[in-house]
């Protein structure tokens, strides 16, 4: 069997070199999310013939899905896929594919796949500057939410980006957001790949921020660089009874990103509510996500 390992964050820059990232965009690319998600997602690699190989895992054993591999032999790679699998007792199923790694692997293998959508799974990505300033009628409603926000608090609010001392107020942000939605942090995922992003906030290049009213911390964001021209906002978390902050952080938050072409706010999970918030800010690419499973 493939030897798989957890992503090890001292080796999310060996990792990358088996990606070209000239014109990356998806979450595919961002190795820092998947260390952040490592153990909520069960995410591990290993490297065969100098070939990245990817899967996702369902206990110590069983693989629930196998990525696209990239490097030197892709085919020879996806080749020791099928080998891996049988060993296992499993399909081998290729996840969490873009439209070009499923061009690709027909390429390699013509016919030899059947491949799925996985509209849950896409990432949906913005022009940075639309999200920094909003422009034109269709996000006529954005700014009316970010101005009425502004009216109601006035000098009560403030946006400050995160740094090593505010990032207890974006945790706690965290926690009364999981409070305000009947959630135990403790058992919640989302809070376990936050923590990892604060321990390793410096070390793995998070940026983010925080906006407080009347001093107490009532929104928060933090993301990674995916590529030079792409960052990913891997966390957002706000209180609804302040109306309109999750507008007000998230052009707030764009205004300091203006240095990339494009934002990956990541997928919807499948939820209708979460669906509809990302297209209201009409994303630029919704970059579709495809599954194979070989033919019988």
């Amino acid at each position: 069997m493939i030897d798989f390992q957890p992503i090890q964050k001292e080796k999310i820059e060996e990792y990358k070199t088996y990606y070209d990232y000239t014109d990356a965009l998806g979450c595919e690319f961002n190795f820092v999310s998947g260390y952040l998600w490592n153990e909520e997602y069960q995410l591990r690699v290993a490297v065969v013939d100098d070939t990245l190989i990817k899967a996702y895992f369902r206990d110590d054993t069983r693989v629930w899905g196998y990525c696209m591999p990239s490097g030197k032999n892709p085919r020879g790679a996806v080749e020791a896929i099928f080998e891996d699998a049988g060993e296992r007792g499993e399909t081998a199923q290729i996840a969490y594919m873009s439209a070009s790694e499923r061009d690709r692997l027909e390429s390699l293998f013509p016919d030899r796949f059947i491949f799925d959508v996985e509209p849950e799974n896409q990432d949906y990505i913005y022009l940075s500057q639309d999200l920094a300033t909003l422009p034109g009628k269709k996000y006529h409603a954005k700014r009316n939410h970010i101005s009425k926000f502004y009216r109601t608090y006035a000098d009560d609010a403030r946006f400050v980006t995160l740094d090593t001392d505010n990032l207890g107020d974006a945790m706690r942000v965290m926690e009364l957001w999981c409070k305000e939605n009947n959630i135990d942090p403790a058992g919640y995922g989302e809070v376990r790949a936050f923590q990892r992003a604060c321990e390793g906030f410096e070390e793995l290049g998070m940026h983010g921020a925080v906006i407080y009213v009347n001093d107490l911390p009532v929104a928060m964001t933090m993301g990674s660089e995916i590529s030079a021209k792409c960052f990913d906002v891997n966390f957002e978390k706000a209180l609804r009874e302040y109306d309109g902050v999750y507008a007000v952080i998230n052009n707030a938050f764009a205004k300091t990103l203006t240095k990339y072409t494009y934002i990956n706010r990541e997928e919807d999970l499948g939820l209708e509510g979460l669906r509809k918030a990302k297209l209201s800010y009409h994303p630029a690419v919704i970059y579709s996500r495809f599954s194979a499973v070989p033919k019988p």
